[in-house]
C-alpha cells in the first residue's frame, strides 16, 4: 500500500500492510483497533494508525462497492479473487458468532489473540 502527501513532493510511503501489527484497545464506544509497524520505503519510519468502528464500516462500503468490485476483477487473476472471498466468508462468519456471542452475554474478546484474524 502507498501513501502520498504534497508535503512529500513525488515521494511516496511504502506500507507493507501485511506486516502490520494490529491490537485492539478501550472498551465498548471508546474501543479503537490500533495498526502499527514500520514503513518499508523511503526510510524505516514507524507507524501508527488507530481505526475506529466508523472507519471499518467506511472502509467496507468502499470495499463492497461496485467500483471495488470492477477494480479486482480487471486487475487480479481468479485465485485472488477466490481468496478475497473466502476472507469475506470468513469475516461474515466471525461477525455472526461474536454478535451472538455478546447477545448471550458470553465474552469472546479474552479468547481472540492478538494477531488472529
Amino acid at each position: 500500500m502507498e501513501f502520498w502527501s504534497a508535503g512529500m513532493g513525488k515521494k511516496n510511503l511504502v506500507l507493507g500492510l501485511s506486516k502490520t501489527e494490529y491490537e485492539v484497545e478501550g472498551e465498548g464506544e471508546g474501543e479503537e483497533m490500533i495498526l502499527s509497524g514500520t514503513v518499508d520505503s523511503p526510510a524505516d519510519w514507524n507507524y501508527r494508525v488507530t481505526m475506529t468502528t466508523g472507519d471499518w464500516a467506511n472502509i467496507l462500503e468502499i470495499a463492497t462497492s461496485p467500483k471495488a468490485a470492477q477494480f479486482v476483477v480487471n486487475s487480479i487473476r481468479m485465485g485472488l479473487i477466490l481468496r478475497m472471498a473466502l476472507s469475506i466468508s470468513r469475516f461474515c462468519v466471525l461477525l455472526a458468532t461474536f454478535r451472538t456471542m455478546k447477545a448471550l452475554g458470553v465474552s469472546g474478546r479474552n479468547k481472540v489473540k492478538e494477531g488472529q484474524g
